[in-house]
């Protein structure tokens, strides 16, 4: 195998290790730094906030993301609204006469309910009671959904009485449910609280 002479600008080629002539580069180069004052920019336009990863770090840590505490915090707190919408009705059905009922629905108002139609006296003063509770409820509802805790904190404690006149009863589905809808509700606390 024979070298191959290298070529010559006077023959006509280019070598290949030449640079080419062009004082265009495909590659644009840095600037060299200028020296002088540097402008001034806000204070707060591009200063972290301190708080912000602190509080992402607690969330994922203490059990999930903003938007899944969101969630259960409003699941927590649809659960009172249920509670006075199925006593409603519970107490549509009794007063009407009817033998059937969600189990649900508040204890109280059940009795109440059973007493007046028994009787036959004292309805309009039950229904006043009952409307009182479930609005209680739906009060309660209302200010778990806005994230207040004590909303929460009450709602689970009077409903965890409310089910003792299940426990007297000795009706265990009842209970069951009771127990549910408390914990759903402390789940809702819970969340609420490290929302915070």
């Amino acid at each position: 195998m024979e070298p191959i002479p290298p070529s010559t600008t006077s023959q006509g080629g280019a070598s290949p290790f030449r640079r080419p002539t062009s004082s265009m580069s495909s590659f644009p180069r840095p600037r060299p730094a200028r020296f002088g004052p540097i402008p001034a920019t806000p204070l707060t336009a591009g200063a972290p906030r301190a708080h912000a990863p602190a509080k992402a770090e607690s969330a994922a840590r203490g059990g999930g993301s903003r938007d899944a505490l969101e969630r259960r915090r409003r699941s927590g707190a649809l659960w009172f609204f249920w509670v006075a919408a199925l006593s409603l009705v519970n107490s549509i059905a009794a007063l009407a006469g009817q033998g059937w009922r969600f189990i649900i629905g508040l204890g109280i108002t059940q009795v109440a309910d059973a007493l007046a139609a028994r009787t036959g006296h004292g309805v309009a003063v039950v229904a006043l009671v009952d409307a009182a509770f479930m609005g209680g409820f739906v009060l309660l509802g209302r200010f778990a959904l806005q994230g207040k805790r004590w909303a929460f904190a009450l709602g689970a404690a009077f409903y965890a009485i409310d089910g003792l006149i299940f426990v007297a009863a000795r009706d265990w589905i009842g209970v069951a449910f009771h127990a549910l809808v408390v914990a759903m509700a402390l789940r809702g606390l819970d969340a609420a609280r490290r929302l915070r």
